[in-house]
């Protein structure tokens, strides 16, 4: 049976595979939950309640890298391995529902399912079957995942050559999929002045971050350079926005703390986007750096891809309707092309939705981890890193998160959840709501602003 036949078999497919994304990211959250609370996957004297293991399920399907338990201590090599499979079933799974919604949309579907998909996933898929799609999300993953586990295993230092092997694999899937899991308890300082960890770790989370579509085209125009025609919108957009926010925010980062190397800020500028590694201590970052890391966390990486955040894309055309804003002009412009307003109103909307939920669960964490507060009067800052991060699924944090409270968890869990699946279901909101037909029309009139 084709692939195509097999997905189309099933009605949630057809008329809300939004649904489907989210229902499937559950199931696989709640099994590896229930997995990691096996005394198998627990350390010699270990043991995991199911709102740890839940938390760490999230942050591992959910490719963010929060952590309330050691990673590399608390689980046994067998739990290690399935956080593993969690982050590379999170990481695959985002690229290839999304390849999938790129082929549906094309398909005889509900209107606002063809239009969500289509719109939300553009780029030069249409001439390309969803057998291909699939083909080359799983060979490229393999060949950049193993490639970069091959550069980690000669790069790393360790006695243990089993160790050894399955640090390079573990980092390597982790790099990739952005998820910023780490075996070491401090992530990877022990190798900040090691150019070939950092530079392959950086070059991994940059190649899981500009999604497939982005690659696909490339690889387009690579193998047969003049005849694959012009470079989509999309693409231009994506690697333009991502070298604007790698050197930028090393910049920023390195004028903060002029004590980091060149190697550390822009490692640090690679990976708070949506990585979530760290190869400097966080415990007491200067105030400046932490709002230049808070401003990338929140964009994260591109569409289609491991990353969270509100997409490169989503800050670029966010600029270009300031830029009319401030400057009186109504063209819209990028690149010689002018953004639709559809495209303009979804813009406004996910950063509206996702600031408005950062603002709700900030709020929250500070009414219930008023113990965090007994002891460190400043941990304002340090739980409004930690939703940030949360919802970007970036994975970076204070140290504030093992000391979070049960409902502070389950907070956190939610920011996680939602800021990995939450923009999809958003947009495809938008999108039959603007569909919907309006039975009575009331009268305007003004209100002054200002």
């Amino acid at each position: 049976m084709r692939v195509e036949k097999f997905f189309f078999r099933f009605r949630l497919w057809r008329e809300r595979p939004e649904t489907a994304l989210i229902s499937s990211f559950a199931l696989v959250i709640i099994g590896g939950a229930l997995l990691l609370m096996l005394p198998l996957s627990n350390a010699v004297g270990r043991t995991t309640g199911f709102l740890t293991a839940l938390f760490t399920s999230t942050s591992a399907v959910c490719v963010t890298g929060l952590i309330v338990v050691d990673t590399g201590t608390h689980f046994s090599r067998f739990g290690q391995v399935i956080i593993m499979l969690l982050i590379q079933a999170g990481g695959l799974g985002i690229m290839t529902f999304t390849a999938l919604f790129a082929w549906i949309s094309r398909r005889r579907v509900s209107i606002q399912s063809q239009l969500t998909l289509r719109d939300t996933f553009l780029a030069k898929t249409e001439a390309v079957s969803l057998r291909r799609l699939l083909l080359f999300i799983l060979s490229t993953t393999a060949v950049i995942e193993g490639a970069g586990a091959t550069m980690l295993y000669f790069s790393m230092k360790d006695p243990a050559p089993g160790g050894r092997l399955f640090n390079a694999i573990f980092h390597s899937i982790s790099a990739f999929c952005n998820a910023g899991f780490s075996l070491n308890s401090n992530s990877v300082v022990p190798f900040h002045t090691s150019i070939p960890v950092m530079g392959t770790i950086m070059l991994l989370i940059i190649a899981g971050g500009i999604g497939y579509p982005v690659m696909l085209e490339v690889r387009s125009h690579l193998k047969a350079p003049g005849h694959a025609g012009h470079w989509s919108l999309h693409t231009k957009t994506v690697l333009l926005s991502t070298a604007v926010l790698i050197f930028g925010g090393a910049f920023f980062i390195k004028l903060g703390a002029p004590q980091f190397s060149i190697m550390d800020a822009l490692f640090q500028s690679v990976s708070t986007r949506t990585a979530g590694f760290n190869s400097v201590s966080f415990g007491h970052l200067p105030h400046a750096i932490m709002l230049v890391m808070i401003l990338l966390m929140f964009i994260g990486g591109s569409p289609g891809s491991c990353a969270g955040g509100i997409k490169t894309t989503t800050f670029s055309g966010m600029i270009v309707v300031w830029k009319d804003w401030l400057f009186g002009g109504s063209r819209k412009r990028f690149f010689k092309r002018r953004l639709s307003s559809d495209t303009i109103r979804k813009i406004k909307a996910v950063i509206g939705l996702a600031s408005i939920w950062i603002l709700l669960s900030f709020t929250a964490l500070l009414y219930t981890e008023s113990l965090i507060f007994a002891t460190d009067p400043a941990a304002f800052q340090d739980l409004l890193f930690e939703v940030v991060s949360a919802m970007g699924t970036v994975g970076l944090s204070t140290g504030v998160t093992p000391h979070l409270s049960g409902i502070g968890r389950v907070i956190i869990i939610l920011d996680m959840f939602i800021g990995r699946v939450g923009p999809l279901a958003v947009v495809t909101a938008l999108l039959n709501a603007g569909t919907s037909r309006v039975k009575i029309g009331y009268p305007e009139e003004k209100i002054m602003i200002g």
